[in-house]
């Protein structure tokens, strides 16, 4: 070039974003941001401003903002086109796992997999919610883990069944003593969520343990007193180190050990948010509680029991 006060600045900061600055004699011109993904259209821009700078006075700098502004435009369009590419796999149907996940995580996705105008009924009245009003019971997106009740562990491979077609996801709030259940079908291959309701905890077939269980996290003298000790703690075989793979992988665990590790158990202490994939809720002697990561890789099971009369902790499996 000849022009031997020109320069280009970068600097670069963290993460992939960078700031462009472009000076001639030492008097920066412009800024310019950009992120990775658009980092081709910002080459051509970059070239631009090259070329640009052999050139002197007013048309250089008019060149130098046609190619910012050039640039920015493009960026817009592949942001805006990275963004309608944001679809679920087409598999997303065949688990309500899977479709789950999507469904709680993708805002756009959400609003296409609801019946609109959503019916929401309880004993008293019936609502429907359009797409505007939905936001004020959405309750999907913030949960790090959820939950299954179930009396058998057979109940748990209805989770990988691909045939059904009605699930129930049941936000328990256990101080208040009510349940939000959203009902999900799944028609023409797609799962749906189709209406909601809201009953008291006492009317659900869970609702004895419901109640205990509500009464047990929130008063720490009831909940040591409903602790069966020793407790043990089970620990799967894919969990342990090589050399304990062939130990029982069972620990009996005293109360002042429930005390000092309770802390970090998954326990919910406001919301159950509860998963009927069609498991049958008959048994009012025992239930187990698992709790599910969504994306953590958290897979802990309470086991409790009633045989005695009253509800105790027996077990944990991790």
């Amino acid at each position: 070039m000849t022009n031997s006060n020109s320069f280009l600045l970068i600097i670069f900061r963290e993460g992939s974003e960078c700031e462009m600055q472009y000076a001639l004699g030492g008097v920066t011109l412009f800024p310019y941001y950009f992120m990775s993904r658009s980092f081709h259209f910002t080459a051509i821009a970059l070239l631009a401003i090259l070329l640009s700078s052999c050139m002197g006075g007013k048309k250089q700098e008019r060149l130098a903002e046609e190619a910012e502004l050039d640039s920015i435009e493009q960026t817009v369009d592949t942001i805006q086109l990275f963004d309608e590419t944001l679809e679920p796999p087409v598999a997303v149907d065949e688990l309500f796992d899977d479709f789950f996940f999507n469904f709680a995580s993708n805002a756009r996705f959400q609003n296409q997999r609801i019946r609109f105008p959503l019916r929401m009924r309880d004993d008293t009245e019936e609502l429907k919610l359009s797409k505007e009003e939905w936001h004020r019971f959405n309750r999907f997106g913030s949960q790090e883990f959820y939950s299954v009740i179930y009396d058998n562990p057979a109940d748990l491979e209805l989770q990988k069944d691909t045939a059904i077609t009605n699930v129930r996801v049941d936000w328990v709030y256990l101080q208040d003593g009510y349940v939000e259940q959203y009902n999900f079908r799944r028609l023409d291959g797609k799962w749906i969520l189709y209406d909601m309701e809201k009953e008291d905890v006492a009317n659900t077939p869970n609702g004895d343990f419901v109640e205990f269980y509500s009464k047990f996290i929130s008063d720490s003298t009831y909940q040591c007193s409903s602790i069966r000790t020793p407790l043990r703690l089970v620990t799967s075989p894919g969990e342990m180190e090589a050399e304990e793979e062939e130990a029982s992988g069972v620990q009996e665990l005293t109360m002042d050990d429930w005390l000092q590790m309770k802390s970090e158990m998954p326990l919910p202490t406001d919301v159950i948010v509860n998963i009927n994939y069609g498991q049958v809720s008959e048994s009012q002697t025992h239930k187990n509680l698992l709790m599910e990561g969504v994306s953590n890789g958290l897979f802990v099971t309470f086991k409790f029991d009633k045989s005695s009369g009253s509800w105790h902790l027996l077990e944990i499996e991790i």
